[in-house]
C-alpha cells in the first residue's frame, strides 16, 4: 500500500541566500521552507521532497525597494508581488480609513520585517518576524512559524497589535500564491489546468451558490461548485477573478493533479462572529485573461499561479490589544478532489465498508501528513478497542490506497484507521466507518 521511503530527521535552522535575498532555512529532512524578513516576512518556499508548492516571482529574485519605490503611485502597477506567503489586514478597499488601501502598501506588505530565532527543542523549529509599526492602518503584525519533525506540518501563529492611540478594527488575513506554472510542447512556461484548490461550502451559506464572486465575471468557468456534495472546486484556466466563500469547515486544499501533490491548510473557524467581504472566513484569486485592473493587464504578465486565503473575524482592538489567528499547513501526496482533511491526513475517498461473502471489503484513498504507520482498529459501540493490525507504512510523499478483505472481530462495529509515528505512538485518527 505505502512503503516508508523517506526518512525524518531533527529540524534545523539555517541562515541561506535565497535567489539573491538573504532568508532563513527551516528543514526536517522530509520538508524544507525558506522565510524571507526582508520583503514582507514572507514564506517563499515550502518544499515536500523537491516539489516546491509557492509561487514567486522570479524576475524580482534578490531585488529590494525602499519605501518609497515600494509604494510608487500607489496603484496596483507599482506593487512589487514578490509571491510566496503573507499577511495582510482585512478588509481591504480604498472607501474608508477602516479598509485597508493596499497593495501596495510600503510596511505590511513589502516592508523590512525583524527576525527572531526561537528556542525550541530539536522536534521543532521556530522564527518569529514582525513588522514596523503601521501609520496607516495602527497595526504592527507578527508571523511566528514553527516547523516540527516527523511530517510537513508547520504552524503559522499570526498576529495583530493595535500600536495606535484608538479602538481599530481589523481581520488577520494571510495569502498564500500557490505555482499554477505547467509547460508547453515545446518548454515555454504555460498554466496549469490540473492546478485545483477545493474548498468546503457550507450548506446553510449566505450566498445562493455557496460562494459569491467578488471579482471578474460570474460564469468564470473556473468556479465549479459541487465537484462533490457541499465542496467547490476552483479549477485554473488562467482567468481573472477571486471569489469568496463562508466556509465553516476550517479547512481547504490546493492539489497539482498533474502529480497528486497536496498542501492543506487548517484553521479555525469562528461562529457567530463577524467576517471580512460579507462573511467570508476562505477567499481563492486566480490570475489570467480579464478586464485590467488600475492599468495591470494580468493576462500579458504571464505569471501563473493562484491564491489560497484564509480570514480571520474582524475584530476590535483597543490600543495595545493584540487578536491572533492560527492556521496548520500540511503536505503530501493524494489524487483530487479532496473531500475531506483531518491532522493525520487528506482523503481523495473516504474509508468505506462493503460487506462480501469473504467478510467486508474496506476502500479509501488518502494523503498521510506524517511519517509512520496506519493501524486497522476494530471498535465496539462504545469505541473501545476490539483488535487491531498495522495495515500500512505511510509516509507523505507516497499515497495510501486502502483495499483490503478483513473479517471483524465479535463485537466490532466500526473500523478505524488511526495514524501513528514512526515509534507507534498514535497521533489521530485519519478516517472511520461503520462495518455495517
Amino acid at each position: 500500500m505505502a512503503d516508508q521511503g523517506a526518512a525524518a530527521s531533527d529540524c534545523r535552522i539555517e541562515h541561506i541566500s535565497f535567489h539573491g535575498w538573504e532568508a532563513v532555512r527551516l528543514s526536517n529532512g522530509l520538508v524544507s521552507l525558506v522565510a524571507v524578513p526582508d520583503v514582507g516576512g514572507r514564506i517563499m518556499a515550502y518544499n515536500l521532497g523537491e516539489y516546491p508548492y509557492l509561487w514567486f516571482d522570479r524576475n524580482l529574485a534578490g531585488k529590494l525597494f525602499t519605501a518609497e519605490e515600494n509604494m510608487g503611485d500607489g496603484s496596483i502597477v507599482a506593487w512589487k508581488n514578490y509571491g510566496g506567503d503573507k499577511t495582510w489586514p482585512a478588509p481591504q478597499g480604498w472607501d474608508s480609513p477602516d479598509q485597508w488601501h493596499g497593495p501596495p502598501d510600503p510596511v505590511l506588505d513589502t516592508g523590512r520585517y525583524t527576525l527572531e530565532i526561537l528556542d525550541s527543542p530539536a522536534a521543532a523549529a521556530a522564527i518569529r518576524m514582525e513588522s514596523l509599526p503601521d501609520p496607516r492602518t495602527g497595526v504592527q503584525i507578527s508571523r511566528q512559524v514553527t516547523l516540527n519533525a516527523g511530517g510537513g506540518n508547520v504552524r503559522l501563529h499570526l498576529e495583530m497589535t493595535n500600536v495606535s492611540d484608538q479602538v481599530r478594527s481589523w481581520g488577520i488575513w494571510d495569502i498564500v500564491q500557490v505555482d499554477a506554472t505547467s509547460h508547453d510542447d515545446s518548454g515555454q512556461e504555460t498554466y496549469n489546468e490540473q492546478a485545483w484548490l477545493y474548498i468546503p461550502t457550507s450548506p446553510d451559506s449566505r450566498f445562493s451558490r455557496g460562494f459569491n464572486v467578488m471579482f471578474g465575471e460570474e460564469d468564470n468557468p473556473e468556479w465549479q461548485p459541487e465537484v462533490r456534495p457541499d465542496l467547490l472546486g476552483a479549477q485554473y484556466l488562467y482567468q481573472l477573478g477571486k471569489i469568496g466563500i463562508d466556509s465553516t469547515a476550517g479547512w481547504i486544499a490546493f492539489v497539482n493533479q498533474a502529480t497528486d501533490f497536496v498542501f492543506c491548510q487548517c484553521f479555525t473557524y469562528f461562529p457567530g462572529e463577524e467576517y471580512p467581504d460579507g462573511g467570508a472566513s476562505v477567499e481563492c484569486w486566480t490570475t489570467g485573461h480579464g478586464e485590467p485592473v488600475g492599468g495591470l493587464d494580468f493576462g500579458k504578465l504571464n505569471l501563473f499561479h493562484m491564491e489560497a486565503e484564509i480570514l480571520g473575524p474582524l475584530r476590535s482592538m483597543a490600543p495595545g490589544e493584540t487578536q491572533s489567528l492560527d492556521i496548520d499547513w500540511y503536505v503530501a501526496r493524494c489524487p483530487g478532489p479532496i473531500v475531506n482533511v483531518t491532522d493525520a491526513g487528506c482523503a481523495n475517498r473516504r474509508l468505506k465498508a462493503e460487506s462480501i461473502d469473504a467478510g467486508i471489503r474496506l476502500t479509501g484513498v488518502f494523503g498521510l501528513f506524517h511519517l509512520g504507520s496506519v493501524q486497522l482498529v476494530w471498535l465496539d459501540g462504545d469505541e473501545r478497542t476490539v483488535a487491531a493490525e498495522t495495515l500500512a507504512l505511510v509516509n507523505p510523499l507516497n499515497v495510501l490506497r486502502v483495499d483490503c478483505v478483513r473479517r471483524p472481530p465479535s463485537g466490532a462495529q466500526v473500523a478505524q484507521l488511526l495514524l501513528c509515528d514512526a515509534q507507534g505512538q498514535p497521533i489521530s485518527q485519519l478516517d472511520s466507518c461503520p462495518t455495517r
